[in-house]
């Protein structure tokens, strides 16, 4: 691909409300948003059979509660990713022109969602912990609740923690290593 046909690198004509170069930069942060729902949604499923399955000895209702937050913290970690999920996918509209390009309100929630999805990982981590602890290292609920916390954190970093940066890319590693490179072939023209 040439340096002109590169989508990234496309500037809007005048007037125009579509940003071809940002939507193209942008597609790739949709796709981990909407792959971290989907974790999310695994994350669920997995902490509902966990609840369904906890052993019922005596004693065990503590440890029932246990997991119970477990499904709650994975509850709303669903709620956090299906929230970037639809400002991300509003934003792609805004930059692609087809819709009104002011995502003030989109970047308010995205922001808070991004801060709440660091509470109910930390949650979740504490919740399943405690859930499989009561319920026996080896019962097949500890090992839903297990699965339920890696699903967790992967939603957590693939879209709790994807805010919505209206005027480009994120500072992640990639885009700093790009940045970089940049920045030396202009010193060195």
């Amino acid at each position: 691909m040439s340096h002109d046909e590169d989508p990234s690198r496309q500037v809007a004509a005048y007037g125009d409300t579509a940003q071809p170069a940002i939507a193209a930069r942008m597609a790739p942060h949709l796709r981990l948003t909407q792959i971290g729902a989907a974790c999310a949604l695994l994350s669920v499923i997995a902490a509902a059979a966990a609840v369904i399955m906890f052993p019922s000895f005596a004693g065990a209702g503590p440890g029932l509660a246990w997991a119970v937050g477990a499904l709650v913290s994975a509850g709303l970690m669903l709620i956090i990713c299906v929230i970037q999920v639809v400002v991300w996918r509003r934003a792609m509209a805004s930059w692609l022109g087809k819709r009104v390009p002011d995502l003030r309100v989109e970047t308010q929630l995205s922001w808070i969602a991004h801060l709440m999805s660091y509470a109910v990982a930390l949650a979740a981590l504490f919740t399943t912990m405690a859930g499989s602890a009561a319920a026996g290292w080896s019962s097949a609920s500890a090992v839903l609740l297990g699965v339920t916390l890696l699903f967790v954190l992967a939603a957590q970093v693939l879209a709790g923690v994807q805010f919505l940066r209206p005027s480009g890319p994120p500072g992640t590693l990639p885009a700093h290593i790009r940045r970089l490179k940049e920045k030396s072939r202009s010193r060195n023209d």
